[in-house]
């Protein structure tokens, strides 16, 4: 057991499947994190253990969030990494949740944590969740991905999902999958497109992810909030767009270019002045 990992309470779990997000230039439209906070309410999922933070993060970047009340410090609360175990009542499957700011430092030792409790608690199944801003519009729902065999391969192309081409700076979503796979742990890792001028959480995207992340998890999830909080936000996003010639120009060089393959990262525009922050129009509740 690697002296990081802090085991809070054990669990009765055969199997469970682990599903990550983390925070930061992997989180695309909230969609990585937005789903993890999405699912732990849906399968009323709760903390079991973490990993300390110490060694892996700088604190003058992601600072510790602190508490203080009528001149009193109540509280100092760094970025941990949160595992929660779902009630299985709910999810009618063994599932575990991990939420984390993706670290600064030593990501292959943060990876052996994970892989830790994934040895001990016999899992067989890492789904990880990543959201980059890209030159789609908000009416599409692309999702690309990689899995560490032929098989997951196929079930994400019965599901749509576009297989990833992608060569550049990466993730620590990457890493997950390769330790995994050397340890005969199997990998899944999904992408959702964000349109670059959408700026907060893209809830048809989210709702797309969930349904895809269910079914390779085994479980059920309804996202009918989701699809009814999209279809008002939504008319919204129409009306900027029809008083904003500039965004409607951008919009359409993108339809322009959408011959261009799905899977493959493309650049954005350099003109980025055009952006609407959803969070204006509406904000999901907790």
């Amino acid at each position: 057991m690697r002296q990081e990992l802090i085991i809070e309470r054990r669990l009765q779990m055969t199997h469970p499947v682990l599903i990550v997000g983390f925070e930061g230039w992997a989180n695309g439209g909230n969609v990585a994190v937005g789903m993890i906070d999405f699912l732990k309410k849906k399968l009323g999922a709760t903390p079991f253990a973490r990993i300390d933070p110490d060694n892996f993060y700088r604190f003058d970047d992601v600072r510790p969030v602190v508490k203080v009340a009528e001149g009193r410090l109540l509280d100092v609360m760094p970025p941990e990494g949160v595992f929660l175990a779902a009630d299985q009542q709910a999810s009618g499957a063994g599932v575990i949740l991990f939420k984390a700011h993706e670290p600064h430092l030593r990501w292959s030792a943060y990876v052996e944590n994970i892989l830790c409790l994934c040895k001990e608690l016999g899992t067989q199944l890492i789904i990880s969740l990543g959201g980059l801003q890209d030159s789609v519009v908000h009416t599409d729902v692309v999702i690309s991905g990689f899995a560490s065999n032929d098989q997951l391969l196929e079930r994400l192309k019965q599901h749509d999902i576009v297989p990833a081409r992608y060569e550049g700076p990466g993730s620590i979503h990457s890493l997950i999958c390769r330790q995994a796979e050397a340890i005969g742990i199997q990998g899944v890792s999904l992408w959702g497109h964000c349109p670059f001028y959408l700026q907060g959480t893209h809830l048809r995207l989210l709702s797309r992810m969930a349904k895809v992340t269910a079914d390779l998890a085994g479980f059920q999830v309804e996202t009918t909030e989701l699809e009814k909080g999209w279809t008002q936000l939504a008319r919204n996003i129409q009306r900027f767009i029809e008083g904003n010639p500039e965004l409607q120009n951008v919009i359409k060089e993108i339809m322009k270019s959408k011959k261009r393959g799905a899977g493959e990262r493309r650049g954005r525009p350099k003109e980025q002045g055009n952006v609407i922050y959803l969070d204006d129009f509406f904000e999901p509740k907790d």
